[in-house]
């Protein structure tokens, strides 16, 4: 990129074609016999240099744009198939990739933003990540080109003027998909664009506005120009408003006609909306499919949601009319929901499905009435409503709703032989732009207590973390009233809303959620209220990776939930061997598996009478008390008596990964001792400035006792459980040590813990509890002494049998030391765990285990549901209830 900067603002005209090649990695050995006019070089005229396969160019003094277009037809092309054909008057710059169909203008000066265009000469062809279709990624990356050079056009900061270049893209996607899928005429909307614009693309916004007009007037006056009135009037409040057209100029013009000659048949109306978004806004450039959802996903929550029961509606109706009858009105009524509708995926698909189930209805009526009655498609796209806070997506969808129409008018005509034509457009999707978590919905959807609505969608994720100020104030305003909130996941308000809004209806809602809304300390603070409300989880994909495109999606794990009034059947989809398979159950916890409603809740003290757990010392040191291996060598070489002072550090690192550091432990320390040892002195000296300067009035408070951590735990012998674990491990990595090391404050600790308190947290079981209540760091599992090790239900057992646990806990650690010298990282990885550590550990789960009960369990979902429903027996027993 750099190379194309410099060659860019600096041309050579002689030189730039091969200092371009050199950019793109071209050998020096061909560049030197192109250079040299061998036959290497193909081109035919004086200037013009040829790569066979690979590229053509051509300076010219002309228009650049119309000595392209000659020079695609010219027989040297086809016959050394070039790949890219160049041509420049080093003002501006026309590239078209005769690979993949693609076209590409620039002024010269800006070729260094183009570099991503050639990147096929270095051998980097672009991947299509998310679409079967070559052709949604092309329109969308074409409309992207043109919406940039709009905006350099015009000017975007005026009021309103955002709103109508939205607007305006939308009519043209309208346009070309119109012209190419039978609502226009073949190529109407293009060849009048061509025909009737000037090539300089000055007089192109008003013929478009024009255009715009002609389809927006139903009563067209006898001297309307013929290219105008062949237009068909559309109505549907597509073309209602007579909004400025942006301007145009010759590049732009030209960009639109590149997008007509695509085959906007082939592009499908299902994604291209959320694509479109993506290109339009240029932060989002890059990671095309960003808001989409795909089908399959969409179909986890529609699927069991309403369409499952459908059809097996329809099967049952089968040969009785009156049946079939009443589910095609059935179907007919039904209101589809999405209160974060993005640029409408779920409604796209929902209305789709739901016109493909009512034609399926229609053939049953007819095959058990014996007759063919003329009937019309009877779901509209009225009935399908949304909230979406984005001004482009809200106008998208809308498009799409009406494109989507269109096609399910064709499968229509093709099954039943006729269909009610696609103009004029009738009302739209009712889909209003605005903040979903500020408006009311009954007022966005209105709903009767027994009429069949279905909310779904696919909210904003965003963790605590990771939400705006703006965020933050939605969540207030919808949490009044909760205790505790700032902790939940921004998706919990439409968990929230949605239950407000479904409870005491028919109406069921399903959604697709972060997978931490179900674990931790999330699920005591969202579901009680949630299940108070009358409402049940009636449907359930336990937690999955989230596998979209965008950046900022990697390593969410999601799960899909749905909520019911009154649910006949609960379903609970796992994953079983890589494929889902459902189960049917008699209730689905809020931890998404089979059991009780009961919510673990955090505690100041273990559930069961057992050794009580805390966390390591935080320094609050300002570093000063913190040592590496280097510096604490320095140290001894100026103070050798602090050696006596000095003791290991473990933090999580230290302990998992092997890392070294030393620490300053001068709890016992006098002030005396501390000034016989000025390096000493002066780190103190430095503790206590950094604790001064501090914010915190805790930390202001401690700059009295500078020489010391926060914290003092020091206990002769200590258990230690780091703070986080990764999710690939089988077991989280637990340690013994002496009083000669200090853990710190992202480690826990059990102070005086037992080889049985040992073996237990070493279990695959208590693992299996760590991943059901404990938090998540990102996708690493959080272990909280509080919400994990106290409430954890520990088995009961007699003495015989914890002393069969501790040896089993003891051959644990003694199969570590047949790999002293790995880290805890390398021992516990999963693929590299060795066989002998492993097998300590599955004797020791069998071992654990059998105390629990004596038949094994089958997986993790079973120790899971036994584990909930003993703490829940617990829990009772603590408070008197007799169970």
């Amino acid at each position: 990129m750099e190379d194309l900067e410099r060659l860019s603002s600096q041309p050579d005209a002689d030189q730039f074609i091969f200092d371009f090649l050199r950019a793109y990695q071209t050998p020096n050995s061909t560049l030197t016999r192109l250079m040299q006019g061998g036959d290497r070089n193909v081109g035919e005229r004086s200037g013009d240099v040829g790569v066979r396969q690979k590229l053509y160019f051509r300076p010219v003094t002309g228009d650049p744009y119309t000595a392209a277009e000659g020079l695609l037809d010219e027989e040297v092309i086809s016959r050394h198939k070039i790949r890219f054909v160049i041509v420049t008057d080093f003002k501006d710059l026309v590239a078209y990739d005769l690979g993949v169909g693609d076209r590409m203008e620039c002024a010269f000066r800006d070729l260094s933003l183009q570099y991503s265009f050639f990147l096929p000469l270095a051998g980097y062809e672009k991947a299509v990540e998310y679409s079967d279709s070559p052709a949604d990624v092309k329109a969308a990356e074409k409309m992207g080109r043109l919406c940039d050079l709009l905006r350099q056009s015009n000017d975007m900061d005026a009021p309103g003027r955002v709103h109508e270049l939205n607007v305006f893209l939308t009519r043209l996607l309208f346009c070309l998909f119109a012209e190419d899928t039978g609502i226009f005429e073949q190529n109407q909307f293009t060849s009048a664009v061509q025909g009737n614009t000037h090539k300089d693309g000055s007089d192109a916004h008003q013929v478009l506005r024009q255009i715009f007009l002609a389809m927006n007037t139903e009563r067209r006056p006898r001297d309307l120009p013929a290219h105008l009135a062949a237009f068909p009037y559309v109505n549907g409040g597509l073309f209602r408003d007579d909004l400025p057209v942006p301007v145009m100029g010759p590049r732009a013009r030209r960009m639109l006609l590149d997008a007509g000659q695509l085959d906007w048949s082939t592009i499908n109306p299902d994604i291209f909306g959320s694509m479109f978004q993506s290109v339009i806004d240029p932060e989002q450039r890059g990671s095309l499919g960003q808001h989409y959802t795909s089908l399959s996903n969409i179909m986890k929550v529609l699927r069991p949601l309403f369409l499952d029961k459908l059809e097996d509606g329809l099967e049952k109706a089968k040969g009785k009319p009156k049946q079939l009858e009443k589910l095609l009105q059935r179907v007919r009524d039904i209101k589809v929901f999405d209160p974060a509708c993005g640029s409408g995926n779920f409604l796209i698909i929902a209305f789709k499905e739901l016109r493909r189930l009512e034609m399926q209805v229609l053939e049953a009526l007819n095959s058990s009435t014996k007759q063919n009655v003329l009937v019309m498609p009877g779901v509209q796209i009225q009935n399908f409503y949304g909230i979406e806070t984005d001004d482009f997506a809200h106008e998208i969808a809308l498009l799409a709703l009406w494109l989507a129409e269109h096609q399910m008018n064709m499968a229509f005509l093709d099954k039943f032989g006729h269909y009610e034509p696609t103009l004029p457009l009738k009302a739209s999707g009712n889909i209003v732009l605005g903040d979903a978590l500020s408006l009311d919905w009954t007022q966005v959807c209105p709903r009767r207590p027994n009429e069949e609505v279905y909310v779904c969608g696919n909210p904003p994720f965003n963790g605590a973390n990771s939400r705006t100020p703006e965020q933050n104030e939605s969540m207030t305003r919808v949490f009044r009233g909760f205790r505790t909130y700032k902790y939940l996941d921004f998706v919990a308000c439409w968990f929230w809303k949605g239950a407000q809004y479904i409870a005491g209806t028919q109406a069921e809602m399903g959604l697709v959620a972060t997978n931490s809304i179900c674990q931790g300390m999330q699920t005591s603070m969202l579901w009680p209220p949630i299940l108070e409300k009358g409402l049940s989880i009636h449907f359930a994909y336990q937690g999955f990776q989230w596998k979209n495109s965008a950046r900022d999606n990697a390593g969410v794990h999601v799960a899909i939930i749905g909520l019911s009034n009154n649910a006949i059947t609960k379903s609970l989809y796992k994953k079983v061997g890589g494929d889902w398979h459902k189960e049917t159950v008699s209730n689905i916890s809020p931890y998404l598996l089979e059991g009780a409603d009961t919510v673990v809740k955090d505690r100041s003290s273990p559930l069961i009478k057992s050794t009580r757990m805390e966390h390591g010392n935080k320094p609050v040191d300002g570093g000063n008390l913190l040592l590496t291996p280097k510096e604490k060598e320095t140290l001894l070489d100026i103070e050798p008596t602090a050696e006596k002072w000095l003791k290991r550090l473990l933090g999580a690192d230290e302990f998992i990964k092997g890392k070294e550091r030393w620490c300053l432990w001068l709890k016992d320390a006098s002030e005396a001792d501390i000034a016989s040892m000025p390096a000493v002195r002066s780190r103190v000296d430095r503790v206590r400035e950094a604790r001064l300067a501090s914010r915190d009035a805790g930390a202001r408070q401690l700059a009295l006792r500078p020489h010391q951590f926060r914290d003092l735990n020091n206990p002769e012998s200590f258990i230690l459980v780091p703070c986080v674990t990764s999710e690939r491990r089988e077991y989280a990595p637990v340690g013994f040590f002496s009083r000669d090391y200090i853990p710190t404050n992202l480690v826990n600790i059990v102070a005086g813990g037992t080889l049985y308190d040992f073996g237990v947290l070493s279990t695959r079981i208590h693992m299996d509890w760590l991943h059901l209540v404990g938090g998540r760091l990102e996708s690493r599992f959080r272990y909280s002494a509080k919400l994990v090790y106290n409430t954890f239900p520990w088995p009961d057992c007699t003495a015989k049998q914890r002393a069969e646990i501790e040896t089993l806990a003891d051959e644990v650690l003694l199969a570590r030391e047949d790999t002293f010298d790995w880290t805890m990282a390398e021992m516990y990885d999963p693929d590299k765990m060795p066989s002998a550590l492993r097998d300590a550990h599955r004797n020791l789960d069998e071992a654990i285990e059998r105390l629990y009960r004596r038949t094994p369990f089958r997986d993790q979902a079973e120790r899971q549901e036994f584990l909930l429903a003993r703490y829940e027996k617990l829990i009772k027993q603590e408070a008197g209830v007799a169970v």
